[in-house]
């Protein structure tokens, strides 16, 4: 009986085994061949917002905002371009997407005003994945369809990127100027916000550090009755250093204080011309 007993205990274990040792062949097979099965996703791929982009010929791009509306199949694009003294270069944009990058595509400009622009792109299909935006510095004069492979490669500045997957989602229905004008005013308060926040920041770090300098002075000059002549000098030196050090700092300050006066007083026009864009 007891023979029996560890006969099917001994086989019990040996099904146990035997199972655990299929499960993970066919673990190990499963996870080493999906990629045969299953597509890697490609990584997100777009432009970060209200960053300052330097480009090859001096001039900055910052993208401001992207849209795209799945039913006209349009794209909206807000930019700034903050061009270089002395360009004489036009700017021209267009546009590619993943599955056909050879094939550019003509960009309208909605709205153009103080190197501010919004520009549309039309028939770009709900499964566009990832597209660029290219922009040429190009003569006036110059076709781009003129232009040789290696002069069109010249001419390229650089090429802002939408990725369908965080895209934003919008309805393409106004193309009122005075909204296109009230969203770059909102986005330059914003900006203008931020300095604010950030100069007022480093103001009160200033201070706190002419604090602290005024302090340590008050306490090697309340210590210098004590000290010997030689460490009376050396003491000396030092206060002298901090008093510097201090006159240095109040100067940055200075110009911190009138940099904060000066974005407040931008803040206050801005938040004006935002209330009269809005009547």
């Amino acid at each position: 009986m007891r023979r029996q007993t560890r006969r099917r205990l001994t086989q019990n274990v040996s099904r146990f085994y035997l199972g655990l040792g299929v499960f993970f062949v066919i673990g190990f097979l499963f996870f080493g061949t999906s990629s045969f099965f299953f597509a890697e996703e490609a990584p997100v791929n777009e432009t970060p917002i209200n960053e300052a982009i330097r480009l090859p010929n001096g001039e900055t791009v910052t993208l401001h905002a992207s849209s795209y509306d799945t039913k006209t199949k349009t794209m909206r694009i807000r930019l700034s371009l903050d061009e270089a003294p002395g360009n004489t270069n036009d700017h021209l944009f267009r546009y590619v997407y993943k599955a056909r990058p050879d094939s550019e595509k003509e960009v309208t400009s909605l709205y153009e005003r103080n190197n501010q622009y919004v520009l549309e792109l039309k028939d770009v299909p709900n499964d566009f994945d990832q597209l660029a935006i290219r922009i040429y510095g190009v003569d006036e004069s110059q076709a781009i369809e003129s232009l040789t492979p290696e002069e069109r490669e010249s001419s390229l500045l650089t090429s802002l990127y939408a990725d369908r997957r965080t895209i934003e989602q919008a309805n393409h229905t106004s193309s009122d100027e005075t909204t296109f004008t009230r969203l770059f005013v909102e986005d330059e308060l914003a900006e203008t916000e931020r300095q604010v926040e950030t100069t007022q920041q480093s103001v009160e770090a200033q201070r706190q550090q002419i604090e602290r300098l005024d302090r340590d002075k008050e306490e090697l000059e309340d210590e210098l009755p004590y000290l010997s002549l030689d460490e009376q000098v050396e003491q000396e030196n030092e206060i002298f250093d901090l008093v510097r050090k201090r006159d240095e700092l109040t100067l940055e300050l200075e110009k911190l204080e009138q940099s904060v006066q000066a974005l407040e007083e931008k803040h206050d026009k801005l938040r004006v011309r935002l209330r009269e864009l809005s009547i």
